[in-house]
């Protein structure tokens, strides 16, 4: 009993110590999660064309190019209505308010509720950002001198993504040649080619997925009549990253510009509606379809990963948080004494059963 209680205590504060640490430390291992989860999504091309002749660093270079002038297009496309939009949300918020006011019913009081609370919200986070940003016109200087860390972070996963790529299965057969027993290698290789095909898979069609979306969802701004649909349209694509709060911090940013636009309640609830049906349909019929049921995770635990990450490494934490979890996931599964948290991490669907000998590959 008592060894018993000392295990738990040291296992509680192990607990307390990784949380603490992921949260100092989180400017330092947000791009460096980054990077490793770039690297297993491209790690199966990089391996193809390395048999085709093509060298590990050209791979590397073009991806990583590739993916910043993605980065730095999208970022100069959107920055300015995004940053209008921040600045003149408290305003629409205020006016929903107004116009609410004259209305009664008790459905209107708990929006008059709600708007109040937004309004809140929203005021207080923009009053920090003008004190950081006041002091700069351009609006792309705004954003870079309002968050300096993340083009930091942006560089440093761009530069550790390359070298990763660049060195292969180089990487991976020196995280083996540290097992001394061949079982442990094999388990190992299997591991990392699971993680590396899955998150692939996952990675790729939500992206595939997202950017259809985005497309949707801005045709339907377009013909409401919402300004700005090609904002919308990139909002729609980069909030769907994050389950479930995503659709909904999407649609009411598309309702309150089209309340504060057209003057009209029923329209903004319409056009909320529309937008929540889009993601609807996405979620409940589109990623099923696309995306193997292999990578059904329990809900409820993804709603706690989304928010403990949310928690401790902000925006970019909401966007890890479930790739984390498949990797997790997996590497779980792979060990009998660590199988049951796989189970419990897995959707409806998933048994608690050992992967057959011959699944297991042994490195190419």
């Amino acid at each position: 009993m008592r060894a018993s209680r000392v295990h738990w205590s040291i296992v509680g504060i192990f607990l307390i110590l990784v949380i603490h640490t992921l949260s100092w430390a989180g400017e330092f291992l947000i791009p460096i999660t980054a990077a490793l989860l770039g690297f297993l999504v491209i790690l199966p091309v990089e391996r193809k064309l390395s048999r085709m002749g093509v060298p590990s660093s050209a791979t590397a270079a073009v991806f990583c190019l590739g993916l910043t002038a993605l980065v730095v297009f999208v970022a100069i496309s959107v920055a300015g209505p995004v940053a209008n939009l921040i600045e003149d949300l408290p305003g629409m918020v205020r006016q929903m308010r107004i116009e609410l006011a004259g209305m009664g019913g008790d459905t209107i009081d708990k929006i008059k509720d709600a708007a109040e609370a937004a309004e809140q919200v929203v005021e207080g986070e923009t009053v920090a950002l003008k004190v950081r940003v006041d002091n700069s016109g351009d609006y792309i200087a705004r954003i870079l001198m309002g968050a300096p860390s993340f083009a930091v972070q942006m560089v440093l996963t761009m530069v550790l993504m390359f070298f990763l790529i660049s060195s292969g299965s180089s990487f991976l057969r020196k995280l083996v040649e540290v097992t001394p027993s061949f079982r442990d290698r094999r388990t190992r290789v299997s591991v990392v080619n699971q993680v590396a095909q899955r998150l692939g898979v996952y990675l790729g069609g939500i992206t595939m997925i997202n950017a259809g979306l985005g497309v949707a969802i801005g045709l339907a701004m377009w013909a409401w009549g919402v300004p700005n649909a090609a904002m919308f349209a990139f909002i729609g694509f980069a909030f769907n990253y994050v389950p479930y709060l995503g659709a909904v911090a999407g649609a009411a940013l598309a309702g309150i510009v089209a309340f504060s636009e057209m003057n009209d309640l029923w329209t903004a609830v319409l056009v909320f509606a529309t937008y929540m049906t889009l993601t609807s349909i996405e979620g409940q019929l589109v990623t099923p379809y696309v995306i193997s049921g292999r990578l059904k995770l329990n809900p409820t635990v993804v709603f706690i990963a989304v928010a403990f990450f949310a928690w401790i490494w902000s925006v970019i934490g909401m966007v890890v948080a479930v790739p984390i979890l498949i990797a997790f996931k997996i590497i779980f599964d792979e060990y009998p004494a660590t199988r049951p948290i796989g189970l419990f991490l897995g959707g409806e669907d998933d048994r608690l059963a050992k992967p057959d000998e011959d699944e297991v590959k042994t490195p190419a």
